[in-house]
């Protein structure tokens, strides 16, 4: 009997079907992903595609294996789909007009799912377009599911919402974000409303906008590095980097005004820009970054993301309803974790106590160990939003893409040891900051790790400037 391997089945099935087929993937690379775990808690939503990109494996050398092992390899259709898609994408990276490309794009298209748009754009960056050019890219890929560019359904291409958005319960966290969003946007409008009208309170309206920054922090840390942990990094990646666009620049034009008043019709343009990006970037995170969250995230990773919640700040006033069953979990976790002691060379302390000792330090630390993997933090200054799914995460993961050169480089210089530090003082959120980075070695002199220390020095410098 054939043995026939189709890249659309899930790989629970696959190897339910084929145990054979474990040994197989374990050589070709895909070890930790077809253990027992894995396969319990990801088999039915990964398949052998989703999983080569993980752990960036060739589809054509796998496919090469397989068939040699005596498989018969099926290629799905919407294999076939995607590659016409990102087809359609390329036509736009390489200059085509919208209105060119859509026309084509709605013959060969009725609907899409959040999943293949993804998908589409993780093709374009895998095959060598830089993040940077399908970040620009993005609001084009917008346009071609939209008319005009206009937020609202095409009428022939519609974005498919996955199943099971419609039906979540107020408490989900995901219906914490939906409405923080739809918040946004009537801040958006009133401030576009008080800028067309040259209302005295036009300046407040925008600057209040930079409240953004928490909306998208909680999205960036808590969805996207989970989704980078499926896979799912193209969506991510571009995504993250819009939000960093709009971020600097309603900084940038935020400064403007705060320096003279009369910059307000000077920066109109710039505005109305920044306005139309918030929204285009709220449609994206409803019908492409919400379902595909949806779509993998087990429910205790759910809980995890409610628990840190709160941690991103609450910038548009928006309650967060109580959800019993994730706050019992978490509760549960968390005594789990104070249990036991820590013996020192200069004694001990229990879990609990240590931790109480922590909280008292008016500094965060960040421990990332050998393997750049992010292992402990405290953050008691909350200069910076630490979310506990940040624990056990590749640390490149945390940070946006126009910021991993810079860290990737940092501990390279210091598992070289070409230097041993790195200490920046700099405003952040208004406040003076002291930010160091200290390579860990043992008595062998070997690398096991980077710690960060950030420091909030509004007091230090307060009490220096009053003394003289």
């Amino acid at each position: 009997m054939a043995k026939v391997i189709d890249f659309s089945n899930n790989i629970r099935s696959l190897l339910t079907a084929y145990p054979e087929l474990r040994e197989i993937l374990q050589n070709a690379g895909f070890r930790e992903l077809v253990s027992d775990q894995s396969v319990k808690l990801m088999g039915e939503i990964m398949t052998i595609p989703r999983a080569a990109n993980v752990k960036n494996i060739d589809m054509g050398e796998l496919k090469k294996t397989l068939e040699s092992k005596g498989f018969t390899v099926k290629e799905s259709d919407a294999q076939t789909r995607q590659e016409r898609l990102r087809g359609m994408l390329q036509r736009l990276h390489a200059g085509e007009s919208v209105e060119s490309v859509r026309r084509d794009f709605t013959k060969e298209f009725k609907d899409v799912s959040a999943e293949e748009i993804a998908t589409a754009e993780q093709g374009l960056i895998k095959g060598g377009v830089p993040v940077q050019d399908v970040q620009r890219l993005c609001d084009l890929h917008s346009a071609l599911f939209h008319e005009n560019g206009e937020p609202g359904c095409h009428p022939h291409v519609m974005v498919r919402t996955e199943s099971g958005m419609e039906s979540l319960p107020s408490h989900h966290p995901l219906r914490f974000l939906q409405r923080e969003n739809q918040a946004l946007l009537d801040a958006v409008d009133a401030a576009q409303q008080a800028v067309k009208n040259g209302a005295p309170d036009a300046i407040p309206a925008f600057i209040r906008l930079n409240a953004i920054r928490g909306h998208y922090a909680a999205k960036e840390e808590l969805l996207m590095s989970f989704l980078y942990d499926y896979g799912v990094t193209g969506p991510s990646q571009v995504m993250w980097g819009v939000d960093d666009e709009i971020k600097r620049e309603i900084g940038t034009v935020t400064s403007a005004l705060k320096d003279d008043a009369d910059n307000l019709a000077l920066y109109s343009g710039r505005m109305t820009k920044i306005f139309e990006r918030i929204r285009e970037m709220a449609v994206k995170e409803d019908r492409i970054l919400f379902p595909l969250s949806l779509r993998f995230f087990t429910k205790e990773q759910w809980y995890r993301v409610y628990g840190d919640l709160p941690e991103m700040g609450n910038p548009f006033g928006i309650d967060l309803e109580p959800w019993h069953e994730a706050e019992d979990w978490l509760k549960k976790r968390d005594a789990a974790a104070l249990d036991g002691k820590i013996k020192l060379p200069t004694g001990e302390l229990t879990l609990r106590e240590l931790g109480q000792i922590f909280a008292l330090m008016p500094v965060d630390i960040t421990y990332i160990d050998a393997t750049d993997t992010v292992r402990f933090f405290m953050n008691e200054g909350r200069v910076f939003t630490r979310p506990k799914t940040a624990l056990g995460r590749d640390v490149f993961r945390c940070h946006p893409p126009e910021i991993i050169p810079v860290v990737r480089q940092l501990l390279s210089d210091f598992k070289a040891k070409r230097r041993d530090h790195l200490q920046v003082f700099r405003r952040i959120k208004g406040m003076p900051v002291s930010v160091r980075y200290q390579a860990i070695y043992d008595d062998e002199g070997n690398y096991t790790g980077t710690v960060e220390f950030v420091q909030n020095l509004t007091d230090a410098v307060a009490a220096f400037t009053k003394r003289k």
